[in-house]
């Protein structure tokens, strides 16, 4: 008998779209022109549904709501959606919102979701910026960092020549294979809550200035920095036929691992695993994680559909075990009490991984209520600094941007507010810096410039009063302060040589106080920076664990910020001669084809 098989459908995909107000597009209209394409041409008609969504931008307000319709003739793999745009005499910010697609047949829909992005044209100042520093190589740097945080079994593309194999064995002692994922800090333990924090952190980077990263060259090695965390979060989830069961929050008892200083590859102190399950839950390190795993899918959807999906489905078991079973997870894990304690609770994370979720659901073409309905209700307002442990005023940005609604846009603008200079929220140094408080003084910044920058792009941004506060925390980061000194290892003029990290040290307890400067160059590492209301409250000393401290979510936000002023300046990253060229980095030659 013949054997006869059923004919793979094509795939649809939604491009995005840029217009100024009062612009006409090709065809002489005021309209965005979404591209959708099949994959390849079908025998038989394709239809699909589409319709807007308001974003930043509203609909009757600044686009005109657009619903319909799209039919492909047999043959045909290419079709646009006009919509219509508004002009106003108001000053704005950049705006955008969606155009969804459902609802297809005869093929599948494979990127379901399009931007439309509205510039303004009332502009207050036409006169172009120029930017201090090289951007580019400052972000390029922030993954040389991230390399040298990974633990397991390094691949062939691992860059840095002092780090290598380690930690082979995590979750033996549990049956379970937890390599991988990162060190935390100087240390070598792996906390994966202030993990996957940093992770959604790095895909949210991703989501709004993806095209930063691929101009100067860091997409790959953005998206290579999440996989190496994501693959690691996705081994700690256990599942049954009712989700998820169990998630491995820690390898490595914090207490045991801070009496030892030496590299990770010469490790020989046991390295016990963790856990939080149905009887001693951890709903904040479970929605953080499914935030981590969902702001994933997002940036990996264009690339790998697949790995897009995978990621999507953790994240919601993920999510459901983490509201269905509630506690906070330093409640189960007590280990971690005296280094990342869930100060601010749960609520927060519910909140957050559902508005994750809500987006990777729509970044797959699928329409959404369940979840933003539970981040909505999660929400209880902004309640502290965006932090690995609170993530309120993420959330709100997130909510202002689906929803356009005046509650979150007022939450967010009032906590901005607070932080800009006469603002009353924060105290600043004579240098400029906005001070947040002694661990970790320029992490806050960064992350908070992250917010500011994130929320005037996409939101509103009266006078450009967010994009100032964030370019001025990013330049006094990089440089640009009294003390005209770079805080970032290995860029600019006077960066710090001796961070407070064990495997750069290259020394064990018997020089850790000595006068040896750090035997590896931990390139792109944001230290702590001035532990006091003061420029100079810094000291490049490697047994100063605040001021000297280095940690995977200093970078998270502070990697999207870099991207962000690329965006804006430009800049020019290292060469892989010039990468070849810095001691301790050896770039893999390509192999020969």
């Amino acid at each position: 008998d013949a054997v006869t098989s059923t004919p793979t459908l094509p795939s649809l995909s939604i491009g995005n779209a840029t217009l100024a107000e009062g612009a006409l597009n090709a065809s002489g209209a005021a309209s965005t022109l979404f591209t959708v394409t099949l994959s390849k041409a079908s025998t038989s008609p394709v239809t699909v549904g589409y319709a807007t969504q308001n974003g930043t931008a509203i609909a009757g307000q600044d686009f005109t709501a657009t619903q319909g319709t799209l039919t492909f003739a047999a043959g045909q793999t290419s079709k646009t959606i006009a919509v219509p745009i508004i002009n106003d005499t108001s000053v704005e910010s950049t705006e955008t919102f969606k155009l969804v697609l459902s609802n297809a047949t005869q093929a599948t829909i494979l990127n379901g979701q399009g931007t439309g992005t509205i510039l303004d044209n009332d502009t207050v100042s036409t006169t172009p910026s120029t930017g201090k520093f090289n951007y580019a190589e400052a972000l390029q740097k922030s993954f040389l960092f991230y390399e040298a945080q990974r633990s397991g079994d390094l691949p062939a593309s691992n860059r840095i020549e002092w780090r290598g194999d380690s930690a082979l064995k995590d979750g033996s002692d549990v049956g379970r294979d937890l390599t991988g994922g990162y060190y935390d800090a100087g240390d070598m333990v792996k906390f994966n809550f202030p993990m996957a924090a940093s992770l959604t952190m790095l895909s949210w980077g991703v989501r709004e200035y993806r095209g930063a990263y691929a101009k100067v060259g860091q997409l790959d090695e953005a998206l290579n920095t999440i996989r190496w965390g994501t693959d690691y979060l996705m081994r700690c989830n256990v599942t049954d036929a009712n989700g998820t069961k169990e998630f491995w929050g820690q390898v490595g008892s914090g207490h045991t691992d801070h009496a030892s200083w030496g590299s990770p590859e010469s490790m020989t102190m046991p390295r016990p695993s963790f856990k939080i399950d149905r009887q001693k839950p951890g709903s904040d390190l479970a929605g953080e994680a499914a935030a981590a795993l969902a702001s994933a899918s997002i940036v990996f959807r264009q690339t790998d559909a697949a790995y897009a999906d995978k990621l999507l489905t953790n994240a919601m078991q993920l999510y459901t075990f983490a509201d269905t079973y509630r506690g906070k997870y330093s409640d189960a894990i007590t280990d971690v009490q005296s280094f990342y304690n869930s100060w601010s609770g749960y609520q927060d994370e519910l909140a957050w991984g559902a508005a994750w979720i809500h987006e990777a659901l729509e970044a797959a073409g699928k329409t959404d209520t369940v979840y933003i309905a539970k981040a909505e209700a999660a929400y209880t307002g902004i309640t502290a600094n965006l932090s690995w442990d609170n993530k309120s005023a993420g959330v709100g940005v997130l909510l202002a941007q689906d929803t356009g609604n005046s509650r979150y846009r007022g939450d967010v603008e009032k906590f901005l507010n607070s932080w800009l200079p006469g603002g009353g929220g924060v105290s600043y140094t004579s240098g400029g810096l906005a001070w947040g408080g002694e661990w970790g003084s320029l992490r806050t910044a960064a992350n908070m410039a992250f917010v500011a920058g994130v929320y005037g792009d996409t939101v509103t941004d009266p006078l450009g009063k967010y994009d100032a506060f964030s370019r001025r925390q990013i330049d006094y980061i990089l440089g640009d302060n009294p003390r005209n000194s770079s805080y970032v290892v290995g860029f600019g003029n006077n960066s710090p040589v001796n961070p407070h990290h064990r495997a750069a040290s290259g020394t064990d307890w018997g020089g850790y106080s000595g006068p040896q400067p750090n035997a590896h160059i931990l390139y792109g590492a944001l230290v702590g920076g001035p532990k006091a209301l003061n420029d100079f409250a810094y000291q490049d000393l490697r047994t100063d664990y605040i001021a000297n401290e280095v940690a995977t979510d200093y970078n998270a936000a502070f990697t999207g910020a870099m991207a962000r002023m690329v965006g804006k300046f430009g800049g020019v990253p290292l060469t892989d001669s010039q990468l070849d060229a810095l001691p301790g980095i050896a770039v893999p030659t390509a192999p020969a084809i």
